[in-house]
């Protein structure tokens, strides 16, 4: 199979690495594999050697004028590459991707990364989603609660769900934190600074463990604001530890003891999936797909700060009760979010579109 992935954004997150995931074991599968996204970013060197790079010099996370110019990149790739199978990542290479390529229309695999993103959060662009569904061959949801939601919206033409999944053994584990916590316990989060992660949630939380010996690390950096910027925005307690961007921030999970992640609306977050292949016990919010990958089993759903504060302090108090789900974590990962389960249903998806 000849594949061509198209994606906007190159700074990693969890849409970028399912893309880089797929296209690298796509090829060492033995197919030809190629990549259109923004030029910059970390994606670029996470791809292997024989992936094919089309970097699109006027791609841009936002939508302008210079998508006018994307489109004419696009059909350049059309033209050149002509791929069998184009997966789509993402709404905005949802919507120009499946215009280009809407001859091949049969051929075109479309996975939206978190639906709310659509639904909740630009849900102006819904009647825009209905319209391109006609051009797709196959529309990839990640969880459950999108494949749900995009039906009761009107998205109903050839549904699949896909659970991202990850390799766990790519995950080197750091020593320490490259800042020194001179705290015991670590509750950790890896995610951007943005409207959708709850950050104001985290330091609230944090500031009730201020004198309990637990740090709270956020790893992960706000669009256009300096980790100083943050600073002098919030009210930051002393046991809160910002690290920004950092490459790989995954090898910093096995040093916490806790993994949280708060949000407003989410897809089905890799960073939790990250979190339960290193057997770690997951709090989260009880939004998007979070409940298929967190219940009491492995974790706790929180709705508030006093959900957040008592399941904190219940499993950093216990540590039998800690690594119990830790465990259960794990047990969890290995069964339904593996790269190699991910890749082989993405495989018999391709396969299917072009019999």
């Amino acid at each position: 199979m000849k594949i061509l992935h198209i994606i906007s954004d190159t700074v990693l997150g969890g849409a970028q690495r399912v893309c880089i995931d797929l296209a690298n074991c796509a090829v060492n599968d033995g197919n030809e594999v190629a990549v259109a996204a923004m030029s910059g970013g970390y994606l670029w060197e996470q791809l292997t050697s024989n992936v094919k790079q089309f970097q699109l010099n006027n791609m841009e996370k936002s939508i302008g004028f210079k998508d006018f110019k994307v489109v004419k990149e696009l059909k350049q790739i059309r033209n050149s590459y002509r791929p069998d199978i184009i997966h789509l990542h993402t709404s905005k290479p949802g919507i120009l991707g499946r215009w280009v390529f809407r001859k091949e229309k049969e051929h075109i695999v479309y996975t939206v990364h978190g639906f709310d993103q659509i639904r909740i959060a630009h849900k102006k662009f819904l009647p825009v989603e209905k319209y391109f569904q006609k051009y797709t061959g196959a529309i990839v949801a990640v969880s459950e609660y999108d494949k749900l939601n995009m039906s009761k919206c009107g998205i109903n033409k050839n549904i699949s769900l896909i659970y991202n999944g990850i390799d766990s053994v790519q995950i080197n584990k750091k020593d320490t934190f490259p800042i020194s916590i001179k705290e015991k316990k670590v509750v950790l989060t890896i995610a951007r600074i943005a409207p959708p992660k709850d950050f104001d949630l985290f330091i609230n939380v944090a500031s009730a463990f201020e004198h309990k010996d637990v740090a709270f690390v956020w790893i992960g950096g706000a669009k256009n604001k300096t980790l100083d910027d943050l600073r002098f925005e919030y009210n930051i307690p002393s046991n809160v530890y910002l690290l920004g961007d950092l490459k790989n921030a995954s090898e910093y999970i096995n040093l916490c003891d806790i993994f949280v992640l708060f949000s407003k609306h989410e897809g089905l977050p890799m960073s939790i999936i990250e979190a339960m292949s290193q057997g770690k016990a997951v709090i989260a919010s009880n939004v998007g797909g979070i409940p298929e990958l967190v219940s009491e089993e492995n974790g706790a759903l929180i709705l508030n700060y006093n959900d957040s504060e008592i399941a904190i302090n219940k499993i950093l108090e216990n540590f039998t009760l800690r690594n119990l789900l830790g465990l259960q974590s794990l047990s969890k990962y290995e069964n339904n979010f593996t790269l190699e389960k991910m890749w082989n249903e993405y495989k018999k998806l391709y396969l299917s579109l072009l019999s």
